[in-house]
Parts: C-alpha cells; sequence; structure tokens
C-alpha cells in the first residue's frame, strides 16, 4: 500500500480524482462495490427502532444495524470512541482501504455534519444536572466538541496534514467534498478522505419533530420522503457516515491507482435568501456556483445528470429548482431533472458524499459529465462536476 508524503507546492491548479469509497449507511457497509449495491437496493427508510416516537408526529428513518457497526470497529476502540465517531472511523478506513493507501504527512481529512454528537452532550449535560459538578465527565468531554470525529478519524487513517471540520444543514457532505477538492487542486494537500457523518439521536428527533422540520410538515399527508414531488411535506431522518478518497490524478497514475471518476470543478457561496419564502428576493447573479454552472452547461452535451439536494422540505426542493431552471436555461442540462438519494438513506450529514459517490460511479459507466447540487434553507449553495476518469496508465 502507497504512503502520502508531504505536500508539495502547486505551481498550477492541480486535476483531482476520486480513487476510494467507504460508507456505513442503513443499506449497506463497504467500499464503491458496498455503495454501488446500495444505490440499486431498496430505501432503508422504515420505522423507527431506536426509541418510542411516543407523542412524534414522525416515526420513520433510515438506522443502522448496531450489528453491521460493531464488525466494522473493534472492542478496544468501541469502548473509547462514541458511537458518532465509530461510524466516522469505520467509514475512513473503508475509503482508505478501497483506494489502496496509508496515511502521511500528506494526507487531510475533512469531516462534515449537520448534528454532530449531541448523544455525548447530553449525556455530559445530563450528568451535571443530576449530580453537580461531580457528575461532569472527563471521559465524555472531547466527544461534546464538533471536531472530535475528524480528531478520532485522522488519528484511525493516519492523516497528518489539515483537519478541518464543517457544519451546515442540508448539503455538509458535499460541502465537505468540494473543500477537500480544493485543498488537493491548490497543493495544500497530497490527498484527503472527505465526507459526512451523522446518527439519529433521540433529543434531536423529538425537537425537529417539534418544531415541525420532518414528514409530516404540518401534519398535512402521509409520512414519507417525496423530494420534488407534488405532495412532499418534510424529510425524513438518516444516518450514517460516507467518505471518499481525493487524491492528486498526477499521484494517483504514479502509483497506478484505480481511478474512479475525476473532479473537474467545484464551488460554494450564499444566496440571499428571503424568509417565509422558497425562493430568493433576487436571482443569484454572479455567485461562484452560478458561474460553475453557467461554464460547465455550455459545453457540448451539457451535463449528463443531476443529483440534488432536494429531501422532501418544499422549501429546499422548490428553490433548488428555481435555481436550476433560471442557471441552466437554454441549455441541455436544463433538461435533466434533479435526482434525489434522500429516499434511499434519509437526510444526514453523510448524504451530500453519496450524492459524490454516485456521480463517480455514474461517470466511471460514461455518464458524466454529473452535476452535483445543494441549497441550504440558510442560503448555503454548493456545486461538484464529476467527470470520467482519464485514460489509466499501464
Amino acid at each position: 500500500m502507497s504512503r502520502w508524503p508531504a505536500p508539495a507546492p502547486a505551481r498550477e491548479r492541480r486535476r483531482v480524482a476520486i480513487t476510494g469509497m467507504g460508507t456505513v449507511n442503513a443499506s449497506t457497509a463497504g467500499g464503491a462495490a458496498a455503495v454501488a449495491g446500495a444505490l440499486a437496493a431498496r430505501s432503508g427508510i422504515g420505522p423507527l427502532r431506536a426509541f418510542a416516537a411516543d407523542r412524534c408526529s414522525s416515526r420513520l428513518a433510515a438506522e443502522i444495524d448496531d450489528a453491521v457497526l460493531a464488525a466494522l470497529v473493534d472492542r478496544d476502540a468501541a469502548r473509547r470512541l462514541s458511537r458518532i465517531c465509530r461510524l466516522t472511523v469505520a467509514a475512513c478506513r473503508l475509503a482508505v482501504e478501497d483506494a489502496r493507501v496509508r496515511g502521511g504527512p500528506g494526507l487531510a481529512i475533512v469531516v462534515g455534519a449537520e448534528h454532530g454528537d449531541f448523544r455525548s452532550s447530553e449525556e455530559f449535560a445530563g450528568g451535571y444536572l443530576r449530580r453537580g459538578p461531580g457528575g461532569l465527565s472527563p471521559m465524555i468531554f472531547p466527544n461534546t466538541v464538533m471536531n472530535t470525529m475528524a480528531s478520532v478519524a485522522s488519528i484511525a487513517v493516519g492523516a497528518q496534514a489539515a483537519s478541518v471540520t464543517i457544519n451546515q444543514a442540508t448539503v455538509v457532505g458535499d460541502l465537505a467534498v468540494a473543500r477537500a477538492a480544493a485543498l488537493v487542486a491548490g497543493g495544500a494537500a497530497e490527498a484527503a478522505v472527505a465526507g459526512g457523518v451523522d446518527e439519529i439521536c433521540e433529543i434531536v428527533y423529538r425537537h425537529l419533530c417539534r418544531l415541525g422540520a420532518l414528514s409530516p410538515m404540518g401534519g398535512r399527508g402521509e409520512e414519507g420522503c417525496r423530494p420534488f414531488a407534488d405532495d412532499h411535506n418534510g424529510p425524513v431522518l438518516g444516518e450514517g457516515a460516507t467518505f471518499l478518497v481525493l487524491e492528486a490524478l498526477d499521484a494517483a497514475r504514479r502509483r497506478g491507482a484505480t481511478v474512479l471518476a475525476e473532479i473537474a470543478d467545484v464551488a460554494w457561496g450564499a444566496v440571499p435568501a428571503a424568509a417565509h419564502t422558497a425562493r430568493p428576493r433576487r436571482r443569484d447573479h454572479g455567485s461562484p456556483v452560478a458561474r460553475l454552472l453557467h461554464a460547465h452547461a455550455g459545453r457540448p452535451g451539457g451535463f449528463r445528470r443531476c443529483y440534488g439536494a432536494g429531501n422532501g422540505d418544499p422549501a429546499v426542493d422548490d428553490w433548488e429548482r428555481a435555481l436550476l431552471a433560471h442557471d441552466l436555461a437554454g441549455s441541455e442540462a436544463g433538461l435533466v431533472p434533479p435526482i434525489s438519494l434522500a429516499p434511499l438513506f434519509g437526510q444526514h450529514g453523510g448524504l451530500g458524499a453519496l450524492r459524490v459517490a454516485a456521480a463517480a460511479l455514474d461517470a466511471a459507466r460514461g455518464l458524466g459529465p454529473v452535476l452535483v447540487h445543494g441549497i441550504a434553507r440558510g442560503g448555503c449553495r454548493t456545486a461538484l462536476v464529476v467527470v470520467p476518469p482519464p485514460e489509466q496508465a499501464a
């Protein structure tokens, strides 16, 4: 297995390859082959099992069987790590093994999460409320910090370059991959393990229900995840971790890696958002994402496929379609409806990385270029263009 050396300053922007995948989700666990199988499998959404959903308006979730997770992390690590950290470590190790590499001073890590380790935060605060200062556990406290997942995963896979943690609703997984691609392209790292993670947490689930943030929003219609449909009425929560290995294309070729796909371009930025409406007050003129879409949609053939962030939330779904229709007007890409993976895996921090993984597998089959697009209620917008891998070196 290869080891990444320390990064060298890049004189020009480097091309970025996807060379490995690792996922632990409600449908499967494994590398690229497991991701491909999960994309063709039945939905992992079902009745909530982790706790009794009494007094909840929502009762569905996409949950991971704890026996699956236990088989991926050894007992000593399991005793030391919180559940969400075990998910992160397992998926990162699967990705690195899939890419057939080891860590090193050139390997960075970028972890995205929507909610972080709320289970540990609740347990830590509960100890204080029950017993006062003597109930505060020094063993639990580190898990209450948002960057704990990145810290333990970087140790597990030997990532000695930059460690970045991102917190953002809806698009955090694809945003983490985009940020990692920028690190590699700019020479700040030779390679990166990037993706997202979240877990089902009772306190988060119940509060989202009380806020009316889960299906059925407003108590209207049947509960379920139906992105972009006329009767969409809210997200269904999922859990899991999905990470990709990105590395400089030239370095991947030199070590004889299997290049699954290439990330041709990335962009992220903020869109002016209007309160209480699914549409922005003004169009996204000149934003990094709009410029990226305009540049790539104008190429012959446009985009062949688009993976969107739609998760059943009417505001997110409708806003995303409106933005894409405006920015891709007049191109072939404008005729390609966005595809959502939320009905398969539920909404969670790893879903965006699964979108990029799906785009990479499509591109590897010759269906590229593929657009991965996202928009969050707060106005964060992302875009990645994934293209088929170049000809492999002998």
